[in-house]
Protein backbone atom coordinates (compact mmCIF):
# COMPACT_ATOMS: atom_id res chain seq x y z
CA UNK A 1 0.00 0.00 0.00
CA UNK A 2 1.21 3.22 -1.07
CA UNK A 3 1.65 6.59 1.46
CA UNK A 4 -1.22 8.06 -0.27
CA UNK A 5 -3.11 4.97 -0.12
CA UNK A 6 -2.34 4.29 3.37
CA UNK A 7 -3.44 8.45 3.83
CA UNK A 8 -6.20 8.23 2.28
CA UNK A 9 -7.64 5.47 3.97
CA UNK A 10 -6.70 7.21 7.62
CA UNK A 11 -8.70 10.06 6.08
CA UNK A 12 -11.48 7.93 5.22
CA UNK A 13 -11.61 6.81 8.81
CA UNK A 14 -11.20 9.69 10.82
CA UNK A 15 -13.77 11.09 8.16
CA UNK A 16 -16.49 8.09 9.31
CA UNK A 17 -15.52 8.31 12.57
CA UNK A 18 -16.21 12.17 12.81
CA UNK A 19 -19.26 11.27 11.25
CA UNK A 20 -20.65 8.71 14.02
CA UNK A 21 -19.62 10.91 16.94
CA UNK A 22 -21.71 13.64 14.89
CA UNK A 23 -24.57 11.75 14.18
CA UNK A 24 -24.52 10.18 17.97
CA UNK A 25 -24.32 13.90 19.30
CA UNK A 26 -27.16 15.25 17.52
CA UNK A 27 -29.17 12.04 18.10
CA UNK A 28 -28.74 12.25 21.84
CA UNK A 29 -29.74 16.08 21.24
CA UNK A 30 -32.59 15.55 19.74
CA UNK A 31 -33.90 13.00 22.20
CA UNK A 32 -32.98 15.54 24.80
CA UNK A 33 -29.99 14.03 26.44
CA UNK A 34 -27.83 16.96 26.38
CA UNK A 35 -27.43 16.20 30.36
CA UNK A 36 -25.52 13.05 29.31
CA UNK A 37 -23.09 14.23 26.83
CA UNK A 38 -22.46 17.38 29.78
CA UNK A 39 -22.12 14.32 31.94
CA UNK A 40 -20.01 11.87 30.02
CA UNK A 41 -17.90 15.47 28.87
CA UNK A 42 -16.86 15.59 32.37
CA UNK A 43 -16.45 12.34 33.67
CA UNK A 44 -14.21 10.64 30.97
CA UNK A 45 -11.40 13.84 32.04
CA UNK A 46 -12.00 12.86 35.25
CA UNK A 47 -11.63 9.02 34.82
CA UNK A 48 -8.11 9.72 33.26
CA UNK A 49 -6.82 11.89 35.57
CA UNK A 50 -8.59 9.33 38.28
CA UNK A 51 -6.00 6.73 36.40
CA UNK A 52 -3.19 8.77 35.94
CA UNK A 53 -3.61 9.33 39.83
CA UNK A 54 -3.72 5.45 40.75
CA UNK A 55 -0.30 5.35 38.64
CA UNK A 56 1.87 8.20 40.03
CA UNK A 57 0.56 6.26 43.99
CA UNK A 58 1.63 2.89 42.64
CA UNK A 59 4.70 3.98 41.32
CA UNK A 60 5.40 6.22 44.38
CA UNK A 61 4.71 2.98 46.88
CA UNK A 62 6.49 0.74 44.77
CA UNK A 63 9.48 3.03 44.86
CA UNK A 64 9.18 3.39 48.61
CA UNK A 65 9.30 -0.27 49.30
CA UNK A 66 11.94 -0.61 46.67
CA UNK A 67 13.91 2.20 48.56
CA UNK A 68 13.14 0.34 51.82
CA UNK A 69 14.45 -2.99 51.32
CA UNK A 70 17.90 -1.70 49.83
CA UNK A 71 18.42 -0.07 53.06
CA UNK A 72 17.61 -2.85 54.88
CA UNK A 73 19.90 -5.58 53.11
CA UNK A 74 22.98 -4.30 54.43
CA UNK A 75 21.68 -4.09 57.62
CA UNK A 76 20.81 -7.67 57.79
CA UNK A 77 24.06 -8.70 55.74
CA UNK A 78 25.97 -6.78 58.73
CA UNK A 79 24.01 -9.20 61.40
CA UNK A 80 24.77 -12.38 59.28
CA UNK A 81 28.28 -11.56 59.41
CA UNK A 82 29.05 -10.63 63.03
CA UNK A 83 26.71 -13.52 63.86
CA UNK A 84 28.97 -16.32 61.63
CA UNK A 85 32.37 -14.17 63.09
CA UNK A 86 30.95 -15.29 66.58
CA UNK A 87 30.11 -18.58 66.19
CA UNK A 88 33.26 -19.28 64.39
CA UNK A 89 35.45 -18.27 67.33
CA UNK A 90 33.96 -18.05 71.25
CA UNK A 91 33.02 -14.75 71.67
CA UNK A 92 33.40 -13.22 75.02
CA UNK A 93 31.06 -11.34 77.60
CA UNK A 94 31.77 -7.98 76.13
CA UNK A 95 31.54 -8.89 72.00
CA UNK A 96 28.60 -11.04 73.19
CA UNK A 97 27.24 -7.25 74.95
CA UNK A 98 28.06 -5.62 72.15
CA UNK A 99 25.93 -7.85 69.45
CA UNK A 100 22.85 -8.15 71.14
CA UNK A 101 23.38 -4.12 71.01
CA UNK A 102 23.85 -4.18 67.31
CA UNK A 103 21.17 -6.98 66.87
CA UNK A 104 18.76 -4.61 69.26
CA UNK A 105 19.70 -1.26 67.00
CA UNK A 106 19.29 -3.42 63.89
CA UNK A 107 16.37 -4.83 64.60
CA UNK A 108 14.62 -0.98 65.49
CA UNK A 109 16.17 -0.01 61.79
CA UNK A 110 14.57 -2.68 60.18
CA UNK A 111 10.83 -2.26 61.86
CA UNK A 112 11.37 1.23 61.10
CA UNK A 113 11.46 0.66 57.91
CA UNK A 114 8.87 -2.42 57.39
CA UNK A 115 6.69 0.23 58.87
CA UNK A 116 7.49 2.66 56.28
CA UNK A 117 6.89 -0.11 53.64
CA UNK A 118 3.16 -1.06 55.18
CA UNK A 119 2.41 2.53 55.34
CA UNK A 120 3.37 2.47 51.66
CA UNK A 121 0.47 0.25 50.75
CA UNK A 122 -1.95 2.70 52.00
CA UNK A 123 -2.64 3.67 48.47
CA UNK A 124 -4.28 -0.21 47.85
CA UNK A 125 -7.51 1.23 49.44
CA UNK A 126 -7.55 4.88 47.88
CA UNK A 127 -6.72 3.02 44.40
CA UNK A 128 -9.31 0.54 44.94
CA UNK A 129 -12.05 3.14 45.03
CA UNK A 130 -11.18 4.96 42.73
CA UNK A 131 -10.72 1.95 39.92
CA UNK A 132 -14.18 1.27 41.11
CA UNK A 133 -15.15 5.06 40.03
CA UNK A 134 -13.64 4.78 36.79
CA UNK A 135 -15.14 1.22 35.75
CA UNK A 136 -19.09 2.37 37.01
CA UNK A 137 -18.58 5.31 34.46
CA UNK A 138 -16.89 2.93 31.52
CA UNK A 139 -19.95 0.54 32.81
CA UNK A 140 -22.39 3.35 32.32
CA UNK A 141 -21.61 4.83 29.00
CA UNK A 142 -21.07 1.03 27.52
CA UNK A 143 -24.44 0.32 28.67
CA UNK A 144 -26.12 3.69 27.27
CA UNK A 145 -24.19 2.81 23.72
CA UNK A 146 -25.80 -0.79 23.69
CA UNK A 147 -29.22 0.42 24.50
CA UNK A 148 -28.65 3.44 22.06
CA UNK A 149 -27.53 0.49 18.88
CA UNK A 150 -30.89 -1.66 20.30
CA UNK A 151 -33.10 0.80 20.77
CA UNK A 152 -31.86 2.08 16.58
CA UNK A 153 -31.89 -1.58 15.44
CA UNK A 154 -33.94 -2.57 12.68
CA UNK A 155 -36.64 -5.45 12.99
CA UNK A 156 -34.77 -8.54 13.48
CA UNK A 157 -31.37 -7.83 13.69
CA UNK A 158 -31.73 -8.62 17.62
CA UNK A 159 -31.48 -12.22 19.03
CA UNK A 160 -31.67 -13.21 22.51
CA UNK A 161 -29.06 -15.22 24.38
CA UNK A 162 -29.20 -18.17 26.01
CA UNK A 163 -28.15 -17.84 29.67
CA UNK A 164 -25.84 -21.05 28.86
CA UNK A 165 -24.51 -19.15 26.33
CA UNK A 166 -24.03 -16.05 28.46
CA UNK A 167 -22.15 -18.08 30.94
CA UNK A 168 -19.98 -20.04 28.07
CA UNK A 169 -17.74 -16.57 27.64
CA UNK A 170 -17.85 -12.92 27.00
CA UNK A 171 -20.48 -11.75 24.99
CA UNK A 172 -22.89 -8.81 25.22
CA UNK A 173 -24.26 -7.74 28.95
CA UNK A 174 -27.75 -8.80 29.73
CA UNK A 175 -29.87 -11.32 27.19
CA UNK A 176 -29.75 -9.18 24.03
CA UNK A 177 -26.69 -9.48 21.73
CA UNK A 178 -26.21 -8.26 18.17
CA UNK A 179 -24.73 -10.07 15.43
CA UNK A 180 -21.68 -8.20 13.91
CA UNK A 181 -23.55 -8.20 10.64
CA UNK A 182 -26.42 -6.43 11.76
CA UNK A 183 -24.40 -3.74 13.78
CA UNK A 184 -22.27 -3.40 10.72
CA UNK A 185 -25.76 -3.05 8.35
CA UNK A 186 -27.03 -0.58 11.13
CA UNK A 187 -23.79 1.37 11.07
CA UNK A 188 -24.65 1.13 7.46
CA UNK A 189 -28.24 2.36 7.47
CA UNK A 190 -26.92 5.17 9.20
CA UNK A 191 -24.63 6.35 6.38
CA UNK A 192 -21.26 5.05 7.78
Amino acid sequence: MSDQAASDSKEVVFDRLGHLVRSLHDTLREMGADAVLSEAAVEFPSARERLLHIGQLTERAANTVLTRVEECLPVQDRLIARAQALRDAPPSAEETTGFLAEVEQSCVITRAKLSDMMMAQDFQDLTGQLIKKVVTVLERTEQDLLRLLIDAAPPGTISEVKKEELMAGPGAPGSVALEQGDVDDLLADLGF
